[in-house]
């Protein structure tokens, strides 16, 4: 599925190579990300994809934001990365090397209006949804039209890591069944 049929998430920036390094990768930011939106801490949703076509749809909550979410694959291959990781860097690289064009769009979750119990009453706060919700919603979504899982969605497809030839270069690591996806 190419990205354009997606109408509600963001342009986050294209993933590059970092200037001077083989392995490490960055962000080239997409001019409406200003710091605040990098580091918004909201529960979010990305599609990775390589030339508009998704790859994969993920989700995270980590602190940070969308720039702590992707800085795990950004600093090149490191000892005690996960399969996971490791692939989706080494999918990354790979492409870019390939001339691929890498790019990130994000939804961050909408933030509700809730009541909250306390000891003696109530508060009312507002905070985010929980993103799985709308990873799921987005990763359903994909597969009613696609008619299978975006490439690097193993976990929800059941794949093995294995079988993408994405571990090639893991350092030759047994990776446990239950780390693969």
């Amino acid at each position: 599925m190419n990205i354009d049929h997606v109408t509600t998430m963001q342009r986050v920036g294209e993933v590059i190579r970092k200037p001077g390094h083989d392995k490490r990768l960055e962000f080239a930011w997409d001019e409406s990300m200003n710091k605040d939106m990098q580091r918004d801490e909201r529960g979010r949703v990305y599609a990775l994809c390589a030339d508009g076509e998704i790859q994969k749809i993920g989700g995270s909550q980590a602190k940070g934001g969308i720039a702590a979410t992707y800085g795990a694959y950004f600093s090149g291959f490191a000892k005690g990365m996960s399969a996971r990781t490791y692939c989706v860097w080494h999918y990354m690289t790979k492409c870019i090397a390939e001339g691929k064009k890498i790019e990130v769009y994000c939804v961050w979750a909408p933030l509700v209006e809730v009541t909250i119990p306390t000891m003696n009453s109530t508060i009312t706060k507002e905070m985010p949804i929980d993103y799985h919700t709308i990873e799921n919603a987005f990763v359903h979504e994909f597969v009613d039209k696609e008619g299978r899982f975006p490439y690097l969605n193993m976990q929800e497809s059941g794949g093995r890591w294995q079988d993408t030839g994405l571990l090639e270069g893991y350092g030759g690591l047994w990776v446990p069944e239950e780390e693969t996806t």
